[in-house]
């Protein structure tokens, strides 16, 4: 099987327009537009459909904004020290613990799941976290490294992988590309619902919020209701 991309993404409105003000998301970095069926020949028309309507949407702010806002200098500060952090530490082998990842993910949060199965994921990233924050980039200079490129990366893949897992930790059901070995019926589609993972305080919380079925219902056909 191939991985696309990942099933789900920010939340976002008609507008395109995301909570944070003035960032907007549309294509496969967004979620709700297809639910649990992602093909990926469906990617280009999401990125042109909703590229275009974040294009307009984009516009209209910045005319309504009026003007720059001053840089928060504090918040810039703060987010270079953040991203220096390796350097303060001896140097690692970085390829390993993104190797680590992969497997982990592959092997214990792939296509079947189960809580066994997720709840040792869970506890995987949780240690991978500690490996990484323990991997640093001394003696290497910032000008071209990749290497520095790759840790921030793996940094962001390994919350992405933890909110993963706690979304299928949570959804004890099979839809869709969701399976989980221990729940294999489908559940009541009267309440449909999808999960969203918010950051809050150092750490992610998992909500679920209803489906709104604003044109057809699981088991109706749009035939019939373009009929009616």
């Amino acid at each position: 099987p191939t991985a696309h991309y990942m099933m789900g993404g920010v939340v976002f409105d008609q507008a395109c327009a995301t909570e944070i003000h003035g960032l907007f998301a549309a294509g496969e970095d967004t979620g709700g537009v297809h639910g649990a069926n992602r093909l990926g020949g469906k990617g280009v028309a999401n990125s042109t459909v909703f590229g275009g309507v974040a294009g307009d949407s984009m516009a209209r702010f910045v005319k309504s904004e009026g003007k720059f806002r001053k840089p928060d200098e504090a918040a810039i500060t703060a987010a270079e020290v953040r991203c220096r952090r390796p350097f303060e530490r001896a140097g690692g082998d970085v390829s390993s613990v993104r190797e680590a990842l992969h497997s982990l993910m592959w092997e214990q949060a792939g296509i079947i799941r189960d809580r066994e199965l997720l709840s040792r994921a869970a506890q995987g990233l949780t240690a991978l976290e500690t490996e990484l924050a323990g991997t640093g980039l001394g003696g290497m200079g910032a000008e071209f490294n990749l290497a520095w490129h790759d840790w921030l990366n793996l940094e962001s893949l390994i919350l992405v992988s933890r909110a993963i897992v706690i979304a299928a930790l949570g959804r004890e059901n099979s839809r869709g590309a969701h399976y989980r070995s221990d729940f294999t019926t489908p559940g009541d589609f009267d309440h449909s619902c999808y999960t969203t993972v918010r950051y809050r305080d150092g750490g992610l919380v998992s909500a679920t919020e209803a489906v709104r079925f604003t044109r057809v219902r699981p088991g109706e056909s749009l035939l019939a209701d373009d009929a009616r």
